[in-house]
């Protein structure tokens, strides 16, 4: 197959390349990610994927909700995010086009036994082109703000995605506050972020993302703030999306 045009960026794949092999360290260069998972995405998904009927009745609130789900994580890096959905039930697929990331969530994988995850090195334009409609859940965290062409991504992600059911997406605001409190406070001056991670002009806002949602005729049904607080330590929701946010949308029948 000719490869499509992608928006990988070849300076993030070579950065977290280099750090590839901390990335299950929770007190590594990953520790936003662990605290991030289990204190707002899952949360988040939990909630959105019960309310949507998506998750069997004698399921609810059990450590199998999620069997029954096929997921597409967008962006699995390591396989932080995959090998949670899978422990809940879910059938995972993740793609990511760094090859060494996908080598570490392949070997972390052999940690357990029968999980169902399948993790593909590729971008997820050329992903997309024999796959569309073949999920009910695709997961988009955190990738929006690491590509060239977040339309593009965006689009190739819902492709993927069967009408009716649901895409999960979070990113940084780009506004001050996501530039003071994501680059200023934490990467620059407390490095709790890796230096360079990110950047103001690749944060993109809610409306921005609602917009591109909307020509792909999905309906955002939920956006939610979210915050890392040096208190305590911890991530936690509020009702300011200025800084970042974690969005639910469905793709219209």
């Amino acid at each position: 197959m000719t490869e499509l045009k992608s928006s990988v960026i070849k300076s993030e794949v070579d950065r977290y390349s280099t750090y590839a092999h901390t990335w299950w360290d929770p007190n590594g260069r990953c520790y936003m990610l662990h605290k991030m998972i289990p204190a707002i995405r899952l949360p988040f998904m939990k909630k959105a994927l019960t309310n949507a009927g998506l998750v069997k009745e004698a399921n609810k609130g059990k450590s199998n909700m999620f069997e029954g789900i096929k997921i597409l994580d967008v962006g699995s890096g390591g396989g932080l995010m995959a090998e949670p959905l899978a422990l809940l039930g879910a059938q995972v697929t993740g793609v990511d086009p760094t090859e060494k990331l996908v080598e570490v969530a392949k070997e972390h994988l052999k940690t357990h036994e029968n999980l169902k995850i399948d993790y593909i090195c590729d971008t997820i334009e050329n992903y997309s082109t024999n796959n569309k409609e073949q999920y009910d859940v695709v997961t988009f965290f955190d990738v929006a703000e690491h590509v060239a062409d977040v339309h593009q991504v965006l689009k190739a992600s819902v492709e993927n995605l069967r009408p009716g059911v649901r895409i999960f997406i979070t990113t940084w605001n780009k506004t001050f506050m996501g530039w003071f409190y994501g680059i200023f406070l934490l990467q620059w001056i407390l490095g709790i972020v890796p230096a360079g991670a990110h950047k103001i002009s690749m944060f993109i806002s809610p409306e921005k993302i609602s917009e591109y949602l909307k020509e792909f005729n999905c309906k955002t049904v939920e956006v939610k703030g979210a915050w890392y607080s040096l208190w305590k330590r911890d991530w936690g929701f509020t009702s300011y999306t200025g800084v970042w946010y974690a969005m639910e949308a469905v793709k219209e029948e």
